[in-house]
C-alpha cells in the first residue's frame, strides 16, 4: 500500500444514504440482518458495568467478530469497527474504552494473538492496513497504533503508557496544496519479539526494530534499531548493543518426502523448488513412487541423482506417506505432493512455527493455485459438527491452530505421528489427510496453519471418483473420531448433511457415486469401529473444543447452482439452530 492515497474519510461526504455510509464505515459490510445483530449486541452489552457486563460481552461479541478464542475479556465501552476483520486468540484482555478499528476495503484487519493484554483507552486504528499483535504482547494504557499498510508487534513486547506507532504519513511535496489534500503513504512498522518501549515513545513509519530492544521513555524512533540494542533520545540514538546469550537450538535438519504417481509433467518443478529452499538444513529427500507408468522416475534419476527413490504399489498416498515417515532420519519430515511448488522460504517458515509451538504435531502451508496465485485453495480447516470441513478464514501470516490441515505440504513431527498410528492406509483418497491431522489435534498435538508459508498447486481438477470417497470417508471420519455422546447428539445433523450432499450430487449427475459411498461406509462398520478403539486410546481433547457450528458448504463441485445455493442456505440455518440446542451437552 506504499504511496497509495487513503481516502476513507471521503466516505463521510459521499452522496449516499446515511445508513449506507454507517454500514461501510462502522460495520464494514452490507446486509440489514448483520446491521441489526451488530446494533443489538453493542447496544445491549457494551455499556453494562461489572461482572454482568463482562459475561454479556464474552458471550455476545464473538458473534460479530471474525474469530475469538477462549477466555477473552472485553472491558466496558470497547468500540468495534469492521468487527468481521478482527481476530482474537486465547486468554486475551481488552480493557475499558479501547477502540479496535479494522477499517479498510482491501486489508485483512486486526490480529491479536494469545495471552495479549491491551490497556484501557488504547486505540488500534487501521486505514486499509493491518495491525498484528503477536503472542504475549502487553500494550499499556492510552497507546495508539495506526496502520495504513502493516504494523507488526512481535511476541512478548512490552509497551508503557502513551506509546504511539505511526504506520503511515502525509505527503507534503507540493507546498501549494494543503497537506490534508495530498496523498498519504505507508511503508509499515515491524517490531521484533521481546522489546520494551518506555512511556511516550513514538515510532515513525518505515522503521524496523529488532528483537529484545529497549527504548527509553520519550524517544522519537525515526530509524531502524538493531537486535538487542538500548536506544534513547530525540531523535533516537543507540547507546549500547548487548551480546545475546547463545542457545543450543538442537538438530534442525529436515527430511523431505515426495509422493509421486505419474508426475512426469510436474515433478521437475516440485523438486527444483525443494532445492531452492533458503535457511533450512535438508538432510535427505525421499521420493516414494506409486507404480508410475510415465517417465517421472527416470526424470528424477537423471536430474536429481541424490534423491532416494522407493517404489510401491499404488494404494493411494497414505501408505507412501507412512513409508516416508518411517524411513526418515530426521525428527521433522516435510510431506509434499508431486504437484506442489514451494515458495523459497516455505520450509523455514513451517519449521519456525513448530519451534514456537513445541507441542505442535503438524505445520501446514497455505496452498494456492499455481496458475492463479492470488486464489487460495486450502488454508487449514475447522471441523463442522455435521462432519464437514469449514475453511479457516484467518489470512494473517502468523501460525494459527486449526482442527485439520491438507497434506499437500505439511511438516510433521515423526514421533507424534507414530504415537497416533500414522496415516490411515484404508482411506485411499478424500479425507486421507483430514483424518490424520484431526487425530493429531484430538491427541493434544495442535495442527498449525501457516499462511505465511505459501506453496502453489500445479493441478486444479479432481477426478470423477472423488465423490464416492468423500462420502464414504466422511462417515468413517466421524465414526472414528467423535465421542459416543457426540455421535448420538450429532447424528441427525450428520444425516441431514449427507442427504443434502446426495441431492446436490444428484443435480450434478453424480448421485450414484454419492449413494455408493454411503453404502460402502455401511458395509465397513466393523472395520471402522476397530479403528475407532485405537483412536480413543490416544484421544485427549474434548469434542467441544474442536467442533464448530459455522456455515458449511456442500462438496466442492456441488456449488454453482441456484437450487443448490438455496438448499445450502436453508440447511445451514437448520444446522445452526440445532447446534445452539446441543452444543452445551457435547463434551
Amino acid at each position: 500500500m506504499n504511496n497509495e492515497t487513503i481516502e476513507i474519510q471521503k466516505e463521510l461526504f459521499a452522496k449516499k444514504g446515511n445508513l449506507a455510509k454507517y454500514q461501510e464505515l462502522v460495520l464494514g459490510s452490507k446486509g440489514i440482518f448483520k446491521l441489526i445483530k451488530y446494533e443489538f449486541i453493542m447496544g445491549v452489552a457494551s455499556w453494562v458495568p461489572g461482572a454482568a457486563g463482562l459475561l454479556l460481552r464474552k458471550k455476545l461479541y464473538p458473534k460479530i467478530l471474525g474469530e475469538v478464542g477462549r477466555n477473552v475479556t472485553f472491558g466496558q465501552n470497547v468500540v468495534l469497527r469492521h468487527p468481521g476483520k478482527i481476530f482474537i486468540g486465547d486468554n486475551v484482555v481488552i480493557d475499558d474504552n479501547c477502540v479496535l478499528d479494522a477499517k479498510g476495503a482491501q486489508n485483512r484487519g486486526i490480529y491479536i494473538g494469545n495471552r495479549v493484554f491491551i490497556g484501557r483507552n488504547t486505540i488500534l486504528n487501521c486505514k486499509n492496513g493491518d495491525i498484528i499483535l503477536e503472542d504475549e504482547a502487553n500494550i499499556g494504557a492510552s497507546c495508539h497504533i495506526f496502520s495504513a499498510s502493516n504494523v507488526t508487534v512481535g511476541a512478548s513486547n512490552l509497551f508503557a503508557a502513551y506509546t504511539y506507532l505511526v504506520g503511515g504519513t502525509h505527503n507534503f511535496d507540493n507546498p501549494s496544496v494543503p497537506v490534508l489534500h495530498q496523498s498519504r503513504s505507508s511503508k509499515g512498522i515491524k517490531l521484533g519479539p521481546g522489546g520494551w518501549l518506555g512511556a511516550h515513545v513514538t515510532v515513525f513509519d518505515g522503521v524496523n526494530i529488532g528483537k529484545n530492544v529497549v527504548i527509553g521513555a520519550g524517544a522519537i524512533v525515526n530509524k531502524d534499531i538493531p537486535d538487542y540494542a538500548i536506544a534513547v533520545g530525540n531523535p533516537v540514538k543507540v547507546l549500547k548493543e548487548r551480546e545475546p546469550v547463545s542457545e543450543d537450538i538442537g538438530d534442525d535438519s529436515i527430511t523431505v518426502g515426495v509422493v509421486n504417481y505419474n508426475g512426469e509433467k510436474v515433478i521437475t518443478e516440485t523438486l527444483e523448488a525443494i532445492y531452492k529452499q533458503t535457511d533450512v538444513n535438508i538432510k535427505e529427500i525421499i521420493l516414494v513412487d506409486n507404480s508410475s507408468t510415465d517417465r517421472s522416475v527416470g526424470i528424477v534419476t537423471s536430474k536429481f541423482p541424490d534423491v532416494k527413490i522407493i517404489s510401491m504399489e499404488n494404494n493411494g498416498p497414505n501408505p507412501s506417506r507412512n513409508v516416508i515417515l518411517k524411513e526418515a532420519v530426521c525428527s521433522r519430515v516435510l510431506l509434499v505432493d508431486n504437484d506442489i511448488v514451494l515458495a523459497p522460504d516455505a520450509i523455514k517458515k513451517l519449521s519456525s512455527a513448530m519451534d514456537m509451538t513445541p507441542d505442535a504435531g503438524i505445520a501446514s502451508a497455505q496452498i494456492r493455485f499455481f496458475k492463479s496465485p492470488e486464489k487460495i485453495q486450502y488454508n487449514g480447516a475447522h471441523i463442522h459438527f455435521a462432519g464437514g470441513a469449514v475453511m479457516n478464514r484467518f489470512l494473517f501470516d502468523q501460525p494459527k491452530k486449526v482442527a485439520a490441515v491438507p497434506a499437500g505440504a505439511m511438516l510433521v513431527d515423526r514421533e507424534k505421528a507414530a504415537e497416533i498410528g500414522y496415516f490411515d492406509e484404508d482411506y485411499f483418497y478424500g479425507w486421507a489427510d483430514g483424518d490424520f491431522s484431526f487425530r493429531m489435534t484430538i491427541a493434544g498435538y495442535p495442527c498449525l496453519n501457516v499462511a505465511g508459508a505459501k506453496v502453489f498447486h500445479l493441478k486444479e481438477k479432481k477426478g470423477m471418483p472423488w465423490v464416492y470417497y468423500q462420502v464414504r470417508n466422511r462417515w468413517w471420519f466421524v465414526l472414528k473420531t467423535y465421542n459416543f455422546r457426540t455421535l448420538v447428539l450429532c447424528l441427525p445433523a450428520i444425516a441431514l448433511y449427507q442427504i443434502a450432499v446426495f441431492f446436490g450430487m444428484l443435480v450434478k449427475g453424480k448421485g450414484w457415486q454419492a449413494l455408493k459411498g454411503g453404502f460402502a461406509a455401511l458395509f465397513s462398520l466393523s472395520l471402522v469401529f476397530k479403528k475407532r478403539r485405537d483412536v480413543m486410546k490416544v484421544k485427549r481433547v474434548k469434542d467441544k473444543e474442536v467442533l464448530t457450528g459455522a456455515s458449511i458448504d456442500l462438496l466442492g463441485e456441488a456449488g454453482g447452482s441456484k437450487i443448490i445455493s438455496l438448499g445450502t442456505g436453508m440447511m445451514n440455518i437448520i444446522l445452526k439452530v440445532y447446534w445452539m440446542l446441543i452444543k452445551h451437552f457435547i463434551k
